[in-house]
């Protein structure tokens, strides 16, 4: 069984693996949703203080198995080097992958990153000039 210091880090290296690979299918799908909306489109969005996410007991119990699932995989591959390797060659095609999904997308994201830093200034104005009033 290998030490602690290498589970944890092979852990580190799985979990990394599935966010590439989640990044790799989100950032086109979310630049072609941002394409269907008019850059100056008057929408209004309503927020609220707080965010109450509940969890269906369906969900929750297949969280935990692809959870477990995950875990055993990757003991499976610290312990298995041609797992390691194949793995490695996956995480590596994944990398590559995601930059050129970056690359590709880089104005979209600078735009949507422009946007968000926006609104997040203008949501603390207001914040800040409600807090202000007597």
């Amino acid at each position: 069984m290998p030490a602690p210091d290498t589970q944890n880090i092979n852990m580190r290296f799985i979990r990394s693996i599935i966010a590439l690979a989640f990044l790799a299918v989100a950032l086109p799908v979310s630049a072609q949703v941002q394409e269907k909306h008019p850059a100056n489109s008057l929408i209004t969005i309503r927020t609220n203080d707080s965010l109450d996410l509940r969890t269906s007991p369906e969900l929750q119990k297949s969280l935990e198995e692809l959870g477990a699932a995950v875990q055993a995989l990757a003991l499976r591959i610290a312990n298995d080097p041609q797992l390691r390797s194949a793995a490695l060659q996956v995480a590596t095609g994944f990398v590559t992958t995601a930059q050129q999904v970056v690359a590709e997308n880089s104005t979209a994201i600078d735009e949507a990153l422009k946007a968000a830093a926006e609104r997040i200034a203008s949501a603390e104005t207001r914040r800040k000039g409600q807090t202000k009033r007597p």
